[in-house]
């Protein structure tokens, strides 16, 4: 038994983005024209346009922006918000086939139960979806590691009752997820910093926005997927990384998290330099 259900994201009352409709912003996000997307999901150049110009006019914010003017072969390039959206209807869509497959190979009390489980709401927003390649079972804890899209290993520990409860094994698709404050922010001017950290990101930086207590740093790390990390608004004021910057994005992991003296002592240096280095001015985007 198998079910799939076709996934409709509304942007508003009546415009919803189909599956059409994300396959061709992808296909503009690796082309940057609207010619050449069209021609990759093989619809004509108008029905292309109107389509990108329906969900653009219903979206909160620009989906699409043209960087070498108006004409018809002009380059095009999805915005942040537009990528957003994607790794939003991707990550519903991977959900719900995942739990569907669930449900429908063994229909009984235990997968409804597991269904339950996983319509809990998280506060988290940072998750990223990986398939486990492998696992090391110690006396307590088990060491789970996966792939990203990119290759990019990812790394986490949980107890070995949480691994036999979530039935997790090589091969199956997890979400890693972890809070906007648990991310630490590094940057390295010479691209050779050494540091044990396990998990290690890179991206660049989107955008940077003041709130009332906090700034949200945003990502950027390709494959249409972005990491937000919360900074007090007195930290960020004194940083001076600048949208565009490449960073190194640091997890935090219990009693393995990264230190200042730490990454002094990897770089050959004293941990007042490394609070000087990381502590930059930020580009702040403040919203109306």
């Amino acid at each position: 038994m198998k079910a799939r259900i076709n996934l409709e994201l509304f942007l508003d009352d009546e415009v919803a983005l189909l599956p059409k409709h994300i396959k061709l912003l992808k296909a503009l996000d690796e082309t940057k024209s609207i010619t050449r997307a069209a021609a990759a999901v093989d619809i004509s150049y108008k029905n292309a346009w109107d389509c990108l110009d329906l969900i653009n006019s219903k979206a909160k914010e620009p989906l699409i922006a043209r960087v070498n003017g108006k004409r018809k072969n002009s380059g095009s390039e999805l915005s942040a918000y537009a990528k957003d959206i994607i790794d939003m209807y991707e990550t519903i869509l991977k959900i719900q086939n995942n739990l569907l497959d669930e449900i429908c190979s063994n229909p009984d009390i235990h997968a409804i139960n597991n269904l339950k489980r996983n319509n809990m709401k998280l506060s988290a927003k940072n998750q990223l979806q990986a398939t486990i390649t492998d696992i090391n079972i110690g006396a307590v804890n088990a060491q789970i590691t996966a792939k990203l899209s990119d290759g990019t290993l990812l790394k986490s520990i949980i107890t070995i009752d949480s691994q036999k409860e979530l039935s997790l094994e090589v091969g199956k698709e997890v979400l890693f997820i972890f809070k906007a404050s648990s991310v630490i922010l590094a940057k390295s001017d010479d691209n050779e910093l050494k540091i044990s950290a396990s998990n290690k990101l890179k991206g660049k930086v989107a955008k940077a926005t003041i709130g009332a207590v906090n700034a949200q740093i945003s990502i950027d790390i390709g494959d249409n997927k972005l990491i937000y990390a919360t900074l007090t608004n007195e930290s960020a004021q004194d940083m001076r990384i600048n949208v565009g910057d490449e960073v190194v994005i640091l997890g935090r992991d219990k009693e393995n998290e990264i230190t200042a003296e730490e990454l002094a002592k990897e770089t050959g240096t004293i941990n007042y330099e490394i609070i000087c280095q990381f502590q930059k001015r930020v580009t702040i985007i403040q919203h109306k």
